[in-house]
């Protein structure tokens, strides 16, 4: 069978991953950049999420998603949009929490690694132990065997960029997709928003068919009219094909990053949205007591959903959206006594003052990793705070001794009071991991009690037994 000619295949797709300030959003900015031609009108226009370059005299498409989360959800719901996935990794850190967590999703979704080793102009780098890094998290380096190659960048000095182009040119060469123009209609939305000049704004990459002004779409249940394409340039132009990234004017609401836009009557599963009135506010609020509540906002559809999809599982969202924190947003937060977590959004003065009055708490992100990893330490100290309120006494163990084969505590309560059957928690100087047990036995001068109070000693037998020591603490639940 003869080889089809390099014309058939469409451009590759290509998105960053990695850790938070390992030079993603810098090396993405430098690409861009060095393939403006000098003097073309407009230069650079404002950032839509995706855009696409030409090296070489071929093009690349760059998709910049708003985090791990967001690549999840895309690939979760089918719309596989990268076809190559570059690792960013700083030469003067190594692999850090997300560059993990990155690799699982890239190894999840088996989609071909380019490492980009950036700051190597950075004094003080050790690129052989990040290397063995990688090797460790099962990143087969080109190097020691593997299929995975290293390119080594510096995005500010603009080094190693070229090297990084025509890697990706070499990886897709390998198993290169077909162009589809002619195939129904396929377009991946990547970026969702709203203008307040231009209404509803839709970023997206064409995976197959021709994307033209005029046609109609359907999403959502929702059918529109496009009535403009605008290109990474800020150019406005009549069509797109496969790997083309655009905006799309025309569209009445904010899309979810991931939706899959068709010319047919395709309908889409749709995210419930959180409740909106006060009513439910109140009833969200009161669903479950053992969970710590928040009211969300964000710029973008894509950033609230990156979020969302990662909160842990201990975070209710009472009350989400996109946009500035309002008035009503501050009124739901009072109700349900939550704070409101603004990322990448205005709050007014206005708001911040109701906010002080009615005691409400606003806390502004822009880093969506920062704003994770605060809800993380949050229930963790809801859920010490939760444990607290449960315990009903304390005893420390001041001696151990042997009955009948059977290990026996003998304590003095310090706080509360313990009695048998209580469920107790073993708080151990020689094993981190607390252990939990019951409350057996309860004997004061060889005689069995069924409780003790603050100040007594007794001794105290565990159902199952447990491997104390003296200077060991029990806590009991009741």
């Amino acid at each position: 069978m003869d080889k089809k000619p390099k014309d058939n295949f469409r451009p590759p797709v290509v998105t960053l991953m990695g850790h938070v300030d390992h030079g993603k959003t810098t090396l993405l900015d430098t690409i861009r950049k060095t393939n403006i031609v000098a003097g073309e009108h407009g230069g650079i226009t404002q950032h839509i999420g995706a855009y696409q370059i030409t090296f070489q005299g071929n093009p690349i498409t760059f998709v910049d998603t708003p985090g791990h989360a967001a690549f999840e959800k895309m690939r979760s719901r089918g719309a596989e949009v990268a076809d190559i996935v570059i690792l960013v990794v700083a030469a003067t850190e190594g692999v850090k929490p997300q560059t993990k967590e990155a690799i699982k999703h890239i190894k999840k979704a088996q989609k071909p690694i380019i490492v980009a080793l950036t700051k190597v102009d950075l004094p003080n780098i050790n690129q052989e132990k990040v290397k063995k890094e990688l090797q460790s998290q099962d990143v087969k380096l080109e190097e020691f065997g593997g299929d995975v190659p290293v390119v080594e960048v510096s995005a500010p000095k603009g080094k190693g960029i070229n090297d990084l182009l025509e890697m990706i040119q070499l990886v897709w060469q390998i198993s290169p997709k077909p162009s589809l123009p002619q195939d129904p209609l396929e377009v991946v939305v990547v970026e969702s928003f709203l203008d307040k000049n231009r209404g509803s704004i839709v970023t997206a990459i064409v995976k197959k068919g021709t994307l033209r002004v005029g046609q109609k779409l359907v999403v959502d249940e929702e059918t529109i009219t496009v009535k403009a394409l605008i290109d990474d340039r800020g150019t406005n132009i009549q069509e797109a094909q496969p790997a083309k990234p655009v905006e799309i004017l025309g569209f009445k609401k904010i899309l979810e990053v991931g939706s899959i836009i068709h010319d047919t009557n395709i309908i889409e599963s749709k995210i419930s949205q959180t409740p909106a009135t006060l009513e439910e506010i109140i009833a969200k609020s009161q669903e479950a007591r053992d969970k710590f509540k928040i009211v969300l906002k964000a710029d973008v559809l894509g950033s609230l959903e990156a979020i969302l999809s990662n909160l842990p599982d201990k975070i209710l969202v009472v009350s989400s959206g996109i946009g500035e924190v309002t008035l009503a947003d501050i009124s739901f937060a009072k109700v349900a006594n939550a704070p409101v977590l603004a990322f990448n959004v205005k709050v007014s003065s206005s708001v911040k003052t109701q906010a002080e009055r009615e005691e409400v708490v606003i806390k502004n992100y822009n880093v969506i990793y920062n704003l994770l990893s605060d809800m993380e330490e949050v229930i963790t100290g809801f859920e010490q705070a939760k444990y607290q309120t449960k315990i009903t006494g304390r005893a420390k163990i001041v001696a151990t001794f042997m009955i009948e084969g059977k290990k026996i505590a003998g304590a003095i309560v310090t706080d509360g009071k313990i009695k048998i059957g209580d469920k107790i928690l073993l708080i151990s100087n020689h094993n981190k991991n607390n252990e939990e047990s019951k409350i057996s036995s309860i004997k004061k001068f060889k005689k069995d009690i069924g409780v003790v109070s603050k100040g007594q000693e007794c001794g105290m037998g565990l159902n199952p037994n447990l491997d104390f020591e003296v200077g060991d603490v029990l806590e009991s639940l009741g």
